[in-house]
């Protein structure tokens, strides 16, 4: 069960890198994008010149920004929103260009109202940025000459947002199924990286601490959990919709297939502390490292696959490596019998069973796979509840912008937050650097970085001053060779897709093709790029500090929201153990429910927790409660799945009798309890549970030990929370 990855070095791995990047879905959003405002932008300019070549490709790379898969009736009404609204400000900041004052307060107040359309959700900040840029950059234009010129102009614009509007909708409903393809891509390769992961832990030579789930280690799991959660939250959104044909229930088939096996991954890193304690300096570790990490091989195989749209050739498991594992415990092991031992075999024999499901898993989405081109007419596709239960609530509702007008609203608070920072950036490039030509760039730094997290604005600031160094010294390097026209475009056509492409994953990287993007256009302009790397650098300083002191007025620090995700992760635990916990066999639709609120909690509060270690020292309450509910939160939700498991494979063999659902019940109303709101401080369920030779018992005893340990941590949390928000409100508005 060798490493694929390492037999074949690390020049191919650098070669799969990056074609995950070249056929991921992000990557192709980049070259739609440029491909679609680089055409308006030669249609302009053969029809009018570099004016009109300005105006439609201004109008074209304006709506870009909101162009995101999605099904198209949802894509039409952002996009077509984006068009007009986006419109609407170019006119309004255009004709306030002669007006410098006049300008003071309007770009501030679309400022404000752009920062308003991001209550919509994530999707709707795509949106907002669309308005704030074209605000923004129409700062830099000429004052229009007449009204007949403003008329004219605002048409153009329109007219090319209107234009890459319908571009998008008819690449879109063609790209439909490779979309989906690419969805589940990326959410297996997300897979694949959790379980190589699973597999180092196991591996001698690899530096892990002594218990899974603690420091460093609690960290990467927690990191490439939350980044499989991210993955499957966007391939419910993009599979589940719009399903019609028999490739939509393909994909909707290994979608669910891949829910069962991320399930399963993680009742598969329940027992690794107490399997390397027991078999520590034995090459049954290794056995078991190398196992999982043929079945995480397999996983990526799978997913480059699919970007490939290509067939895998590692479509085998290999149960006689698990068979192999067994063999090397028992002779490790020897023939004694103490209670210990007996233990350390039921907790091989039962993470070994839950590493065969995961084989077989992996098998059902290959074989699922195989079927792509030829499938039959009505897949096997197990029952789905109504799909509004599993995917993002899309929905613009304007109602709900009054909800919002208060100063408790976060969405509110950043709202003011934008509008004070782009009016402190025009003040300072007025009174400072009126001699520019780019002035705006501060500006539009801000609108960048500016979020509604401090601790997303304070990772931006650090992406963002970094980008414009590399971009502005890639420019540099690249201008000093003298490239002739078509060099000169095509390296702006790269720059814009890959600013594009990496916006959502990696802003780094958008940042540096960002600042290429600026000064290259500029360069084609005939304007002195030297002069102009100076101003980018100066700008960037200046608006990056703008927006780190704006990010301090009326902030939203993450600790106020955390009762809330506390309480919505209590609730969704509870649910997903009663519908495991119960006596009689659950529908398989009330568990899939259960199952995705549980692990969309698990997503928000984990974010949540990153966020806060970017905040302020003093605005972190109680952390480390808050690791420790998510480590037991993720711990119990792992021996959920492993009884689920368990209680399947015990089941056939009759080994459920009337004593083993008396346990199950009695554990259910334990759990129930101590995750319940008005919990009370108890200790642990039935300890001489845990000495049971019963695996079923044992089982039992752990889940009921890990909802005491939340319980207790939860306790604790709660009254540092209320201490918090009491000295919150305390301080007054200004620091809540």
């Amino acid at each position: 069960m060798g490493d694929r990855r390492s037999a074949l070095g690390p020049a191919q791995g650098a070669i799969d890198s990056l074609s995950r990047v070249v056929f991921s879905r992000y990557f192709t959003s980049g070259l739609i994008s440029a491909t679609g405002t680089f055409v308006l932008g030669f249609a302009g300019y053969a029809l009018g010149g570099m004016g009109a070549a300005l105006s439609l490709g201004t109008g074209a790379l304006m709506v870009s920004f909101a162009d995101n898969p999605a099904p198209v009736g949802l894509k039409a009404v952002e996009l077509l929103f984006a068009s007009i609204a986006g419109t609407l400000c170019f006119a309004a900041v255009w004709a306030s260009v002669a007006h410098p004052w006049v300008q003071l307060a309007v770009v501030p107040l679309l400022g404000f109202l752009a920062g308003l359309v991001s209550l919509w959700g994530k999707r709707a900040v795509a949106v907002a940025f669309c308005l704030l840029f074209i605000t923004i950059i129409t700062m830099g234009i000429p004052a229009p000459r007449s009204p007949g010129d403003l008329a004219a102009g605002t048409a153009l614009l329109l007219a090319g947002a209107l234009a890459y509007t319908g571009y998008a909708l008819l690449i879109g409903r063609w790209l439909r199924t490779r979309v989906k393809q690419q969805a589940l891509a990326e959410l297996i390769d997300g897979m694949a990286a959790y379980a190589r992961w699973q597999g180092s832990m196991y591996l001698r030579q690899a530096a892990r601490p002594a218990v899974p789930g603690e420091g460093d280690a609690y960290a990467q799991a927690a990191a490439l959990q939350g980044a499989v959660n991210d993955a499957l939250q966007s391939a419910r959104d993009l599979v589940l919709r719009e399903g019609h044909g028999p490739r939509d229930a393909l994909w909707t088939h290994m979608l669910l297939v891949a829910l069962d096996l991320f399930e399963t991954q993680l009742a598969a890193q329940i027992d690794a502390a107490p399997l390397r304690e027991t078999f520590d300096g034995s090459d049954v570790l290794d056995a078991l490292g190398q196992g999982m990490q043929h079945s995480a091989d397999m996983l990526g195989a799978l997913a480059l696959a699919l970007l490939h749209d290509r067939d895998t050739s590692e479509r085998a498991p290999r149960p006689e490596g698990w068979d192999a594992v067994q063999q090397l415990a028992d002779a490790w092991l020897g023939p004694r019998h103490e209670p210990e031992l007996l233990d350390a075999r039921a907790q091989l024999g039962a993470q070994l069973q839950t590493l065969r499901q995961a084989d077989r898993l992996i098998g059902a989405l290959d074989q699922a796979y195989a079927m792509r081109h030829a499938p039959p007419a009505t897949p096997a596709v197990p029952e789905v509840p109504d799909v509004r239960l599993f995917v993002s609530a899309w929905k613009y509702d304007p109602k709900q912008v009054l909800s919002h007008l208060r100063l408790g609203s976060p969405i509110f608070r950043h709202a003011v937050r934008l509008a004070l920072a782009l009016a402190l950036s025009l003040l300072v490039s007025r009174l400072l650097f009126s001699h520019q030509t780019h002035d705006y760039w501060i500006a539009l730094t801000i609108a960048v970085i500016l979020r509604p997290n401090y601790g997303v604005t304070r990772q931006r600031i650090r992406d963002r001053l970094f980008g414009t160094i590399a971009g502005c010294v890639l420019v540099a390097l690249f201008l000093a060779l003298n490239p002739g026209l078509d060099w000169l475009l095509l390296a702006l056509f790269l720059a814009m897709a890959l600013a594009r492409t990496f916006v959502t994953t990696h802003y780094r990287f958008t940042a540096i093709a960002g600042s290429a993007l600026a000064l290259l256009l500029a360069h084609l302009l005939q304007e002195n790029t030297h002069i102009l790397v100076q101003q980018r650098l100066l700008d960037t300083a200046i608006g990056a500090a703008l927006a780190w002191a704006a990010s301090h007025v009326l902030p939203r620090w993450e600790y106020l929201d955390a009762p809330r995700q506390l309480r919505d992760l209590l609730s969704a635990l509870s649910r997903y153990a009663q519908v495991v916990l119960e006596q009689q066999a659950h529908q398989e639709r009330e568990f899939r429910v259960a199952r995705k609120q549980l692990f969309d909690n698990l997503a928000a509060i984990t974010g949540l927790y990153g966020r806060m270690l970017e905040e302020p020292q003093a605005q972190r309450r109680a952390p480390q409660e808050l690791a420790g509910i998510i480590t037991h939160a993720y711990l119990l939700a792992s021996q959920l799945v492993s009884l689920r498991l368990l209680r399947a494979q015990l089941q056939p063999q009759g080994r459920i009798d009337a004593q083993a659902l008396q346990w199950i019940e009695l554990c259910r109303e334990r759990v129930l309890r101590r995750l319940a709101p008005a919990a009370s401080a108890e200790p642990g369920p039935a300890e001489d549970w845990l000495a049971s030779d019963d695996p079923l018992l044992s089982r039992l005893a752990r889940i009921g030990l890990e909802a005491a340990r939340i319980g207790q941590i939860r306790q604790r949390l709660q009254r540092e929370m209320r201490a918090a928000e009491a000295q919150a409100r305390g301080a007054g508005p200004g620091r809540a």
